[in-house]
């Protein structure tokens, strides 16, 4: 059955945040990728493929590049803050995906919103360099856009 949502719970470490002890609001950028992983992995896919490591991987390995990554702060995390990761397949095209995250602390206030897009890619044997190829169906079969009233539900933000 097709996906669209996915939580994955994190916790705050030490190096994630500043001198003020604070998230530094580069690393929520770590959180949502470490969901986006997860999330493939749950799936029974990784985001980076290689031969033998994907039963139904056929031709070959894909990759997916960012092409863009957005987030909003509303309120701080601190070390050892549990976090919820909230990951919901907000489009899903040809060639590319589009992911919305939410970060909530447990009580569920919203500390951070954000989006990032990547691009399906293959390495282009011809040329050496990386071309957008369709999404192959091992992935896009597991995966559906997130309803609209899913991906309007701001709960909890402070």
């Amino acid at each position: 059955m097709p996906e669209h949502r996915f939580v994955h719970r994190d916790l705050v470490q030490f190096s994630d945040t500043d001198m003020a002890g604070i998230v530094h609001f580069s690393n929520f950028f770590r959180f949502m990728e470490r969901a986006e992983h997860a999330f493939f992995r749950s799936l029974g896919l990784s985001i980076v493929e290689r031969p033998g490591t994907i039963p139904t991987m056929e031709g070959n390995p894909v990759g997916w590049p960012r092409v863009h990554a957005s987030c909003d702060f509303f309120t701080p995390l601190f070390f050892e803050d549990e976090v919820e990761v909230e990951l919901l397949v907000e489009e899903l095209r040809t060639r590319s995906i589009r992911y919305l995250f939410r970060v909530r602390k447990l009580d569920g206030t919203l500390a951070a919103e954000g989006r990032i897009a990547a691009v399906c890619v293959q390495k282009d044997k011809e040329k050496g360099g990386m071309k957008a190829v369709e999404i192959p169906s091992r992935v896009k079969d597991k995966l559906e856009t997130a309803p609209a009233e899913v991906l309007g539900a701001r709960k909890g933000q402070g």
